[in-house]
């Protein structure tokens, strides 16, 4: 895969495991491991709300630490394959168009639905809590945010360097931390609208399916490297 077009796929991954129904309804707990205090407290308390704001900035960089080393290892073990690297494209082609169908409920892919939440809570919230427990996030939630994060990481294997390959996971962990921030810094206007979204969580996983699909179709007959060159 060539040019910069895919980095914006990866953004809209990374909108989309923001979206999940596992991550999504979760959010308040989120909110209230960063702080201590329930959401509803936090949108009255200004003190509160700014520690969550500087709260999340660290859970955010977390998490994103982590997605950048597995960036930099997929690119590493991508470039030992590099001699097969057209088979190798088809066939992560492949896996993204069925992870795809999978995350848009059309197949079933049993052990993709397991989860695993890693317990980081410590008694007193501050920036360096905040760190570990987005990097438990990363690590504990990554089975259920399994079906996007790998194709990412997919996309980071077929890449020429190992910069670009962190960049990739760089541009996902935004995608997925600016709604987190997003929501720390409007909270008092944004906490309504949480309720509506998780209302359409079925819609949002067909539409994260079906952008998986794309972007699979697009991998399997290289259309990045022929875009790339316009």
């Amino acid at each position: 895969m060539q040019g910069n077009l895919i980095f914006v796929p990866v953004f809209l991954e990374g909108l989309a495991s923001f979206l999940s129904p596992c991550v999504l309804p979760l959010i308040p707990a989120y909110m209230t491991y960063l702080t201590g205090r329930s959401a509803e407290a936090m949108t009255q308390d200004k003190k509160a709300h700014r520690n969550l704001i500087f709260n999340s900035l660290a859970f955010i960089l977390g998490f994103t630490v982590i997605f950048v080393l597995m960036g930099a290892a997929a690119t590493k073990l991508g470039s030992l394959l590099l001699r097969n690297q057209h088979l190798i494209r088809r066939i992560s082609g492949i896996l993204i168009i069925l992870f795809g169908l999978f995350n848009a409920g059309w197949i079933p892919i049993r052990f993709l639905n397991y989860e695993r939440r890693l317990q980081l809570l410590p008694e007193r919230q501050g920036l360096i809590s905040s760190l570990l427990i987005g990097m438990g996030f990363s690590l504990g939630w990554t089975p259920c945010i399994g079906p996007i994060l790998t194709s990412v990481l997919i996309m980071a294997a077929n890449v020429q360097t190992v910069v670009k390959g962190m960049l990739l996971l760089a541009v996902y962990a935004l995608g997925l931390g600016l709604p987190f921030l997003a929501l720390a810094v409007g909270i008092r206007y944004l906490w309504k609208y949480l309720n509506l979204l998780t209302r359409h969580l079925g819609i949002i996983k067909k539409v994260s399916g079906a952008i998986l699909i794309i972007i699979g179709v697009m991998i399997y007959f290289n259309v990045f490297a022929v875009l790339a060159v316009y």
